[in-house]
């Protein structure tokens, strides 16, 4: 790309929007690479009353990019639904598509497209995956020494079905992904059932859910074990069937992904059990549950160590997990690694549920969710409150992100003591 046709995005007050010289499909492909550099998840073209704004999801907030006039705004809108295969000229429907574009560097990005009506044009989201540098083995999510082991371990065995559990974008797909691709050594038939197919996997024979033919989960889950699979991905565990079929799935020798909302990993098997699972199946079936949010991480170039000679609160049970590292607390200051942020990546807040006999034992009694988790913790699981503030004192990442990341009293007390000490 040269100084010409190089492109500076920036955030702009200019209520008209900016015109600019180049044909929207450089534009476009430039604003993409931008973004990928950048780290950004989404893009987002949006109609305003007088514009379009440019936005991307970097890190999981969103930041303003950039205004263009609205003529140019939305030939940008259009380029975008042709490289995604949308109709160009159908702006009154929803629509979806996806594609791939290959930026001024040479790098071929898979994108993802949805476009809604909205009051002064339409919204047009860009789900952005570079296979290069966006794909994420189990070793790059973001997991410690232990937590990793722990996951392996689930993976080596033959049969059994493994929940990955959390709300809208907390990284369950990247979970999904990075545990197939370690899985994937050609020696395993590999199915995948999803909706939508984030990108394609060598090897890996890939299903998309057509509901409008009349496909879900579960009626694509019951025609799969037909196919003698060794290894299934469900994408998500919506209703009672798929959750029935997904258990004797995991019984009868397959190994078998799937995700779910839940709030934790107790209440994941639960939720199993309210989409009427038998619960002696059930225990007989699960064998591991991951229940995981996103948190920032500290750009280790710039972090700060904030000064203290207080005793910090540490848990008897964090501690064990610390080892010989002093716990300390940093904050974010911001460098031109980290793009002035302070923040580098997002990683992987795993709560990791290993089903031994006792917790087996446990759900095919129906215990609570509560007493199943005192099971668990029992066993060595950390809380999701735990693990957060394990990676606080690490330095992984600040006490405001883990208390943004999971909502907990003392995570928040934490934030508060670090604040105070910060201002001292």
């Amino acid at each position: 790309m040269t100084n010409e046709e190089a492109v500076e995005f920036k955030q702009t007050d200019e209520a008209e929007g900016e015109i600019e010289l180049m044909p929207p499909e450089i534009y476009a492909s430039n604003l993409i690479e931008w973004a990928v550099d950048r780290h950004a998840s989404d893009l987002f073209v949006s109609d305003n009353e007088r514009s379009v704004a440019i936005a991307v999801r970097r890190l999981g907030k969103i930041e303003s990019v950039r205004c263009l006039a609205k003529d140019y705004g939305r030939k940008l809108q259009g380029h975008l639904r042709v490289l995604a295969g949308a109709d160009a000229g159908e702006t009154i429907r929803p629509a979806d598509g996806r594609g791939v574009v290959v930026t001024p560097a040479g790098n071929a990005i898979d994108l993802r497209l949805s476009c809604m009506p909205t009051l002064y044009g339409q919204d047009v989201a860009v789900r952005l995956f570079d296979p290069v540098r966006g794909a994420r083995s189990l070793q790059r999510l973001g997991l410690d020494e232990f937590e990793l082991s722990q996951v392996e371990d689930l993976l080596l065995r033959p049969s059994g079905l493994i929940l990955v559990a959390g709300p809208v974008a907390s990284g369950k797909s990247s979970t999904l992904y990075a545990a197939i691709n370690q899985l994937n050594d050609g020696s395993r038939k590999i199915h995948t059932l999803e909706d939508p197919i984030e990108h394609s996997l060598s090897g890996v024979m890939q299903t998309q859910v057509n509901l409008r033919a009349g496909l879900d989960f579960a009626d694509l889950l019951s025609a799969v074990l037909r196919h003698s699979p060794d290894v299934i991905m469900v994408g998500e565990i919506r209703d009672a069937r798929t959750a029935a079929t997904g258990v004797r799935a995991g019984a009868s020798g397959q190994l078998v992904f799937a995700t779910l909302h839940a709030k934790s990993a107790a209440e994941a098997a639960d939720t199993m059990l309210q989409y009427d699972a038998k619960p002696k199946f059930l225990a007989s079936s699960l064998i591991g549950v991951i229940n995981q949010r996103l948190i920032r991480q500290l750009c280790p170039d710039c972090r700060r160590m904030i000064e203290t000679d207080e005793d910090l609160p540490v848990s008897d049970r964090v501690r064990s997990r610390l080892g010989d590292t002093t716990p300390q607390l940093y904050e974010a200051d911001g460098c031109e690694r980290c793009f002035g942020d302070g923040f580098v990546s997002l990683a992987c807040l795993p709560e990791i549920m290993v089903v031994d006999k006792t917790i087996s034992e446990s759900i095919a009694n129906r215990v609570p969710s509560g007493t199943l988790e005192t099971l668990a913790a029992e066993q060595g699981m950390l809380t999701l409150a735990e693990a957060a503030a394990l990676r606080v004192f690490r330095g992984d990442t600040t006490a405001y992100e883990a208390n943004r990341a999971v909502s907990d009293p003392q995570l928040a007390a934490l934030a508060s003591l670090a604040r105070r000490l910060s201002e001292h």
